[in-house]
């Protein structure tokens, strides 16, 4: 099709009108849609209301023809950015303003919450009701070196205690992590295992002041109870070094911001990072992050020289290449954690045999004794999403191969939990010249709705404006206590809310 700036066509009484195209419009569908007179649209269905979701729609809107419904098995949508991202980093969370160009718009966009598809309604009946359907169900699971690290008393993953503390009370995880710390009656440390941002961020949350979080929208019970413990000493550690890790600089440069706190990391652990040379040199972003872990060897260096300062201030020690040995029970609550060096990391001994400041290999162990163990070991796609992706591409097959309808996945549904809320934007816009490619060929429209088939099953569903009248509530309950909002702990209560505000 040949590309013209404007376009001219005469009415019926001779009229002249112009059209500036270029600005406007994407050319995939002027022929399809723009110059016939039918209001037909081509239907998308968004599984998910996370970032990738909300980023999905965003690249949508410049394309007219387009309509989009976005269910979420919360009653809620921005899924990470809600339940996810540390209550201290409001401008982090904010970033769910940036969609409300999506959201309020409604003759393009509608969110369906409480609606859980796979249960409450299946592939088959999106399969009747739009063009395509996209995946981005995110990857929640947590992902445990052992399973049967889950029995245990006093051993959580990350999103167990982040869930706590961003008050989401459906995860029975949460609710397990409540009560374990509620029972203990006081616990002055943490190992946290893992080196990257997430660490960063429970270690942060673990140790910040109740003055500093009391403002933001941090569940309160979490509150209560840490402001008990009064936690002094937090130990992040890593299989490998801070050259292989994923932290960033601007996370590790909030530790050293926070009061009262000294972050240290042992020389000799520092000079170890060296001795691996599996690690990009020229890195500018990590030749700047080795002055922060130079700092680091600083501080242990003057507590080292006046031990008194352990008293002053809070720790948080960073300890590399090493990794669980042992757990041994002491009692109901405390367990004491040997630590010894990361073996596979070595091709061999003599590597290292002839540096006085190296470890001994076999017989290096650190011992830590702490009441609570948490992995901040990465995240995976749930089975439940995963299979029903799986089985719903397999039943459509024939019509995937020969484009009457597609399936797409975004986000960590597709690339697995890496990268932060920014890096959807760019995994999204990958995904959305892939849709509207397919969009191009087909000549399918729907003009059905399926609103009524929700209502036919009974599906109590939760629109965009019922979610803005909890979260204005949400926002008043905080405001009233000097906070920036009070969440609701579960959808339970969320949805007695919509239905008395129903009933009046």
């Amino acid at each position: 099709m040949p590309f013209y700036d404007n376009l001219f066509f005469r009415t019926k009484n001779k009229i002249k009108i112009k059209f500036d195209i270029r600005k406007r419009y994407n050319l995939h569908f002027l022929h399809k849609y723009y110059f016939s007179n039918d209001s037909k649209y081509f239907k998308v269905g968004i599984i998910g209301s996370g970032p990738s979701a909300l980023y999905c729609c965003k690249h949508f809107l410049k394309n007219e023809n387009i309509k989009v419904d976005i269910f979420d098995k919360l009653p809620n949508p921005y899924g990470l950015i809600r339940y996810g991202v540390a209550p201290d980093h409001i401008s982090v969370k904010n970033i769910y303003k940036t969609f409300n160009p999506v959201l309020s718009n409604k003759e393009k966009y509608r969110f369906f919450g409480n609606v859980n598809i796979g249960i409450d309604i299946q592939i088959e009946d999106l399969r009747n009701y739009y063009n395509a359907v996209i995946f981005c169900c995110g990857a929640s699971d947590s992902s445990l070196p052992k399973e049967e690290y889950k029995k245990e008393n006093g051993i959580f993953h990350a999103k167990d205690l982040i869930y706590f503390y961003n008050n989401f009370y459906d995860d029975l995880r949460c609710k397990n992590i409540d009560t374990y710390l509620n029972t203990h009656v006081n616990f002055s440390n943490s190992i946290i295992i893992g080196n990257g941002n997430v660490s960063l961020d429970i270690a942060r949350i673990l140790i910040k002041s109740y003055d500093d979080l009391i403002k933001t929208d941090i569940n309160f019970n979490y509150l209560k109870i840490i402001r008990r413990h009064n936690i002094k000493h937090i130990y992040i550690i890593g299989r490998r070094g801070f050259w292989q890790s994923s932290f960033t600089n601007s996370e590790l440069r909030e530790l050293f911001s926070l009061k009262d706190t000294k972050v240290i990391l042992d020389k000799k652990n520092y000079d170890l990072c060296f001795e691996i040379k599996n690690y990009d040199e020229t890195n500018k972003m990590k030749q700047r992050q080795n002055k922060l872990f130079l700092d680091m060897v600083d501080n242990y260096e003057q507590l080292k020289k006046n031990p008194t300062l352990y008293d002053k201030y809070k720790i948080i020690q960073f300890i590399f290449y090493h990794e669980i040995r042992n757990i041994h029970n002491i009692n109901n609550h405390m367990k004491e954690i040997q630590l010894g060096l990361n073996k596979d990391i070595y091709s061999s001994q003599n590597n290292h045999k002839n540096n006085k400041n190296c470890y001994d290999i076999n017989n290096e162990k650190i011992n830590i004794k702490t009441p609570l163990l948490i992995f901040a070991t990465g995240f995976k796609k749930d089975n439940f999403s995963l299979d029903f992706y799986n089985k719903s591409v397999d039943k459509y097959k024939d019509d995937i191969l020969n484009k009457k309808f597609a399936i797409f996945k975004a986000g960590w549904f597709q690339t697995g939990a890496k990268g932060n809320i920014a890096s959807h934007i760019i995994n999204t816009k990958q995904n959305i010249t892939e849709i509207l490619n397919f969009l191009n060929t087909t000549t399918i429209y729907y003009d059905n709705d399926i609103t009524e088939l929700l209502k036919r099953k009974k599906v109590h569903f939760v629109s965009m404006d019922q979610w803005n009248y909890i979260q204005s509530l949400e926002k008043n309950n905080g405001e009233q206590k000097g906070r920036c909002a009070q969440k609701f702990a579960t959808v339970k209560d969320i949805l007695h809310i919509l239905s008395d505000k129903k009933n009046e």
